[in-house]
């Protein structure tokens, strides 16, 4: 491709280059409306789409009706040049095809129960129905061993032996049963269970039920319009261990029937007859290798089923096999629900994470790119933005977007677009990023700019110098009872953390290497398709005899290796020197990041220091950083042919999002470098100037928090004599607030008031006291006997309407201070609802359109006066049905007042073509000025006296996923990041008008309004639904709007001294 090829496709990248976000298929599907959905994707700058079903799926999962909307949407898709891609499982996790799989009982998870208790010697009654792959124990399961325990007084393990089931302890001892329990039915596994994820006839089954499926009704487009299936956090069951040596708690181990057998065939030995090694610790702080066999086998039987199975069907039929494990970031979280998670992405195409409620988890991204970089894949999927609730803004978009890019992160897929808001699908897991945000057109600006990244972070090699071994196979030996192991695990972790964070913000970019793919990587001085220069063997416990092998090929091929901290003293863990001996010929340095960075020197390609003072949170508060390291950057180079790209992005959380903290840096390249910076906000390529100095590449930047720079590196034709490059631009700019202008402000939906704190009478005894509608819904239904509504739930598709309805009565009382106009009311359900106005039915078949989404449907209310209101719903229910909030809408003012609202006529407006515009409005949140929960759009205007020129407008502070500016009805662009700032030129002088539209959320609509932890950053459906301390009757809501009055910034003219 050519200079100006490149050019081109950078400023307009193809889909290829574009996100394909999640489309959660969750209600009825009518094929209809899929194509009006699909072109909303395009409106938004995105590539195609995921099909995924999620809560709320009532078109049989997978039939016939299933399969005709998929094929659908695969032509729309190819009509519309958008990628069509597949999900593979009814919501997640993957594999258990919907139920299918597993109505089938030999397919079911395994697990070990081993507990105290005799079966049938104690009752249980629980059972587990999250998300999650672990049942909960039953004592119902198949009898497979017991043994006879002994402990020393520390807990270690003094003796065990096998014995028979009704075997009596000897004085001191006690015995322990071990049983195969099968799991149990689930309402989130559509009343079947996970799947055995170690049995590769399950998973067959599993590709048999879904994936051929697929193949016959759309595999003619499999490599073109339909170029991927996405699996989501397939697992086994989740690894437990004792709280202490002596309890009497039970623990569950994942297995499956021919456990026993494989493990024969691969150690010689009987697994059961070591189990008691799995929970307790061996005496004198000796770690047992039959444990450390356990976790290493149930990691290779889980990767042989799963990922390599179904990363080979995919690959045989040409689809990329892309999407992520589960419980990734730690060693800990990984060994209990993968055992490793770089093993387990060697069959994808692109390996991927999931990074929820805006989390940093650097490990998680590190392990996915360094199996992508070692098998020589394109890139890295990430499921992102997930569960960061509705007021998440796009400077957080960005945010999240560059730090992931700078990790290898090119196929994004956006967490979440439903098709439906309606029912429960409100609430899974916001915000939706779709037709359901007022911003959702907007979406191309922070598109675009991934997209053009992609188009150079996908070019070439990656350059990395470093590989790090990872430490995951050390925390295996430490699975004992966490009184005498949980610290040891906890440090471990910490180290592992430490090393991760030092080197990638010490500015050392690196790759992890996996012990057990090593071996079969390792060919001619190569780890797979990445050359490192430097080895580094972090705090380990054990190391493979394979991997010591290696690492001694490598020091004799002139590769650097350096121990960092406490040597392993087990090989494959059995106790050995090996490790000590070896280490004695290379580098060691202890675990202290000066001592890392030091060594590391020599390898540095890039580095980035303050340069001069750096403000802090007071314009009068400084602090000199001068050449301190940044410690907050990430970045991302590539080698492409003679040239190199390189990405710098922020890799910290926001420090604060209504203060303007720029950084200014010094950057040094390592050799000589004509550099251009290439715009992903403007798709411009520019110069950026240099000086060259000791054979280094150095510019000056300065970073504001939202910002990212990429770059090409070309190799300087010719030596530039060493100059300053700084030039300090000389302009002044005259400060103008507006905080005394007077605004006008203008809706661009009515305004609403939500009810959701009823009066109801369910039995016809008459009415009860107010209570809020999910609490509602959940009374009813415990009442009706129906199952509740909370994280998990059987699909509507799987259940048959039983045709039975009770009638139940709703009661809303509305206070109104002045005669409003026309009011509109909104609720879901509307065909099975009977509404009542002060006793008068109103005629619900006359439909007024709907409010924010389809299933919200509108009726008009005749004009509503001063003085108290009633509202009355009769409801007929049924297990289909939800109890909803409901919404009045119109052109009035409402004000809350705890749990009480009032609703008020506009004091000041006037009517200006067919809108309602407030006169003498104010700055400062919407959420007080009579807009509680108001999430649509408002416009500010102002009109003012301009002269010519150059204008800067600052909005600094303000609650709004992005700020729209017109100046005269002329667009002239958007503010949604640091500096907050925004250019426009006045030609004229005289009277202008000055007009920002605040895109609104929808988070006091539809967000958690009664939840009252202030710290919660989980929203799960459960977030709706708390309980105690947790929840409030009073309105918790949040800020909206422009916060503080803007700042007009016009640019003087500053005369040369030599003028």
């Amino acid at each position: 491709m050519t200079d100006q090829e490149m050019i081109k496709v950078f400023q307009n990248p193809g889909k290829e280059y574009r996100g394909t976000p999640f489309w959660s298929w969750n209600t009825k599907l009518d094929p209809r409306d899929l194509e009006w959905q699909i072109k909303q994707f395009k409106k938004m700058g995105m590539g195609g789409f995921y099909i995924h079903t999620r809560v709320g799926l009532d078109t049989e999962y997978l039939g016939e009706e299933y399969m005709e909307c998929v094929k659908k949407c695969a032509e729309i898709a190819k009509k519309e040049e958008l990628y069509c891609c597949l999900y593979d499982e009814d919501r997640w996790p993957s594999g258990y095809g919907g139920g299918r799989v597993t109505a089938r009982k030999e397919f079911r998870g395994r697990n070990l129960l081993i507990t105290p208790y005799r079966k049938g010697t104690k009752v249980y009654s629980e059972r587990n129905s999250d998300s999650m792959a672990s049942p909960s124990p039953q004592g119902n399961g198949t009898f497979l061993a017991a043994y006879e325990i002994a402990l020393y007084p520390d807990g270690t393990l003094k003796s065990y032996r096998r014995c028979e089931e009704d075997e009596a302890a000897k004085e001191g001892h006690r015995i322990w049963y071990v049983y195969l329990e099968i799991a149990h039915d689930s309402p989130w596994f559509n009343g079947q269970s996970y799947v055995d994820t170690l049995n590769p006839k399950a998973i067959r089954c599993f590709l048999d039920s879904t994936h051929k499926k697929y193949e016959k009704a759309v595999g003619e487009l499999f490599g073109k319009t339909i170029p991927s299936i996405f699996t989501d956090e397939p697992q086994f069951g989740k690894k437990r261990y004792l709280g202490s040596a002596d309890s009497k708690e039970e623990v569950m181990l994942p297995y499956t029937d021919d456990f026993a057998e494989s493990y024969r065939k691969k150690y010689g030995e009987e697994f059961l007859d070591f189990l008691p090694e799995l929970l307790w610790e061996l005496p004198e702080r000796k770690y047992s290798r039959h444990r450390y066999a356990y976790h290493d086998h149930v990691t290779e039987r889980f990767t042989e089923a799963y990922s390599d199975q179904v990363g080979s069907w995919c690959e045989k039929h040409h689809l990329a096999l892309v999407g992520h494990m589960m419980e990734e970031p730690t060693l800990q979280s990984q060994t209990q629900a993968l055992g490793e998670v770089m093993r387990c992405l060697r069959g994808f195409t692109l390996p991927g994470i999931d990074m929820l409620c805006d989390a940093r988890e650097y490990t998680t991204a590190k392990q996915a790119q360094s199996v992508s970089h070692q098998y020589g894949r394109r890139g890295v999927v990430s499921e992102l933005y997930g569960v960061t609730n509705w007021d998440f803004d796009f400077r957080r978009h960005k945010l999240q977007g560059d730090w992931q890019a700078a990790l290898g992160i090119t196929n994004r897929v956006h967490h979440l677009n439903w098709m439906s808001m309606g029912g429960e699908a409100k609430r899974d897991y916001p915000a939706a990023i779709g037709f359901q945000s007022p911003w959702y057109e907007e979406y191309q600006q922070i598109e675009t700019h991934f997209s053009r990244l992609n188009v150079a972070l996908t070019r070439g090699i990656p350059f990395v110098k470093i590989g790090v071994i990872h430490p995951v196979e050390s925390m295996w030996l430490l699975f004992g009872p966490n009184e005498q192991t949980g610290m040891a695990r906890q440090e471990l972790d910490r180290q592992f953390f430490n090393v991760t964070e030092w080197l990638l913000f010490g500015m050392q970019d690196f790759d992890y290497i996996s012990e057990s793919l090593l071996p079969a990587q390792w060919k001619n001085g190569k780890v797979g398709a990445m050359e490192y220069e430097v080895i580094i063997v972090p705090c380990c416990l054990t190391l493979r005899k394979t991997t010591l092998s290696i690492l001694r090929e490598m020091k004799s091929a002139g590769k650097e290796i350096i121990f960092v901290g406490k040597l392993a003293s087990y090989v494959d863990a059995y106790l050995s020197n090996e490790v000590k001996k070896f280490a004695e010929t290379c580098t060691q340095i202890e675990c202290k990041k000066i001592d890392l960075i030091e060594v590391l020197e020599k390898y540095r390609v890039i580095d980035m220091r303050f340069q001069g003072e750096k403000h802090l949170k007071k314009p009068n508060h400084k602090k000199n950083w001068n050449g301190e390291r940044t410690e907050k950057y990430l970045y991302q180079m590539r080698r492409d042919g003679d040239n190199k790209w390189l990405f710098l992005a922020n890799g910290r959380e926001m420090a604060d999002s209504d203060l303007v903290l720029p950084d200014d840096v010094k950057v040094v390249l390592d050799g000589v470098w004509d550099l251009e910076k290439w715009d992903t906000d403007t798709g411009e390529v520019s110069e950026i100037q240099t000086e060259i100095k000791k054979g280094k590449t150095i510019f000056y930047e300065r970073f504001y928090e939202q910002d990212s720079l990429l770059i090409r590196m070309l190799p300087k034709q010719q030596r530039r004599i060493e100059i300053d490059c700084r030039q300090e631009e000389k302009t002044n700019w005259k400060k103008k607030d507006l905080y005394k202008v007077p605004v006008e402000l203008i809706r661009e939906e009515p305004n609403v008031l939500v009810l959701d704190q009823p009066e109801y009478d369910f039995d016809g005894r008459g009415y009860q006291g107010t209570e809020e509608i999910l609490r509602l819904d959940n009374l009813l239904r415990k009442q009706l006997n129906l199952p509740l509504r909370r994280a998990a739930l059987a699909q509507p598709w799987t259940k048959k309407d039983d045709g039975k309805i009770t009638p139940i009565r709703l009661r809303y009382q509305i206070v109104c201070k002045d005669d409003l106009g026309q009011i509109e009311f909104a609720m879901e359900h509307l065909d099975a609802a009977e509404v009542y106005l002060d006793g008068k039915r109103i005629e619900t078949r006359n439909k007024a359109g709907y409010f924010v989404d389809p299933c919200i449907q509108k009726i008009v209310f005749p004009t509503m006066t001063r003085g108290d209101h009633i509202i009355e719903l009769v409801i007929y229910f049924s297990e289909k049905i939800n109890l909803e909030s409901c919404y009045l809408l119109g052109d009035f003012l409402a004000y809350v007042n705890g749990s009480r609202t009032v609703l008020c006529a506009y004091p000041n407006h006037k009517q200006e073509n067919g809108q309602e515009i407030i006169l003498q409005a104010a700055w400062g949140s919407l959420t007080e000025q009579g807009f509680p929960f108001y999430g649509g759009n408002v416009i500010y205007r102002m009109e003012m006296d301009l002269d010519p020129g150059e204008y800067q407008l600052e909005i600094s502070k303000f609650r709004s996923p992005l700020l729209a500016v017109f100046v005269d009805g002329k667009d002239v662009g958007r503010i949604y990041r640091s500096p907050y700032r925004i250019s426009f030129l006045i030609v004229e002088s005289g009277r202008h008008v000055l007009e920002i539209k605040s895109f609104g959320n929808r988070i006091n609509t539809f967000g958690a309004i009664h939840n009252c932890d202030e710290q919660e950053i989980y929203f799960d459906p459960n977030a709706w639904r708390t309980i105690d301390e947790s929840w409030a009757y009073e309105y918790q809501l949040k800020k909206t709007g422009i916060l503080k009055a803007p700042v007009l910034w016009k640019k003087e003219c500053v005369k040369n001294e030599s003028d």
